[in-house]
């Protein structure tokens, strides 16, 4: 597999006594501040959201599961920083009171030591099966893109190249940015590219989110033949693109094992200068 190295990607989860498919929430990352003073630190945010209104919302809801996380940043040029054991738990226990479920989001600290254009990459990969039963896979991929300079500011990342490199290995469904990704200004649009097994996928249906409005700010487009949608974005605000492939394969038993590729990309609109 290109990419992340499988070895330390890969986390499985077997449940005794599984009824019925896992109800998936949306996986997304977050960077703080998007643009930074190189030299100095960033804030990594790992965060699950809300599903309902059909993945619709941005919207947060219990958390990744840190035991089958995976996080790096990855460079330009393709250079890779593993941050998985650098992830801190923000949140409590499912057993702690308040709402039921899991509470709170992982954080992890990076400080770029070069000056140019990062993405930071979470993994995370269930298996739910009962017995000798049927699998469940949830393969689930989130990607957002942050920079550091010098001296940061929105002008200094108009010119970054190498947001158009597939990070995450043949076998994930991965957005990848045709446009740069830091230079997206409000009024204008960002195209993206959606790759499945390391290449394009057409007829998917993509969903963009705005953090402030949520629902009421959704758009959908569908792939085309190249597996690409060009969005129109509004107001300067933080984006959440994100796109769910189900697949089925047939068991000897009759019955039918399921995989669920999720991918979510999220990026910033700036002001216009």
């Amino acid at each position: 597999m290109k990419g992340i190295n499988r070895s330390i990607l890969y986390g499985y989860i077997a449940l005794m006594g599984f009824q019925s498919p896992l109800v998936a929430h949306d996986g997304w990352v977050e960077i703080a501040p998007v643009i930074v003073e190189r030299n100095q630190p960033a804030t990594i945010a790992l965060i699950q959201g809300n599903h309902s209104n059909e993945h619709k919302s941005y919207r947060i809801a219990g958390k990744w599961n840190a035991q089958y996380v995976t996080l790096a940043v990855v460079e330009a040029n393709g250079k890779q920083t593993s941050l998985t054991d650098r992830l801190f738990d923000m949140g409590e226990d499912e057993e702690k009171v308040g709402p039921k479920g899991p509470k709170g989001f992982l954080l992890a600290p990076f400080t770029p030591q070069a000056d140019g254009l990062f993405h930071a990459y979470a993994r995370q990969v269930r298996l739910v099966q009962q017995g000798d039963g049927p699998k469940v896979v949830t393969v689930r991929v989130a990607k957002t893109p942050f920079a550091a300079f010098k001296i940061p500011t929105i002008a200094a990342a108009r010119n970054l190249k190498g947001f158009d490199r597939a990070i995450g290995g043949d076998d994930v469904a991965e957005f990848i940015p045709l446009n740069n990704p830091l230079a997206v200004y409000s009024g204008g649009s960002i195209t993206l590219e959606l790759r499945q097994r390391g290449k394009p996928i057409g007829g998917q249906i993509v969903t963009l989110v705005r953090r402030v409005d949520g629902f009421a700010s959704v758009l959908e487009r569908t792939t085309d033949d190249n597996g690409r949608v060009q969005f129109p974005v509004g107001p300067a605000d933080s984006y959440l693109a994100r796109v769910k492939i189900d697949e089925e394969s047939a068991r000897p038993d009759g019955q039918k094992d399921k995989t669920s590729h999720e991918s979510t990309y999220v990026f910033p609109v700036f002001n216009r200068p």
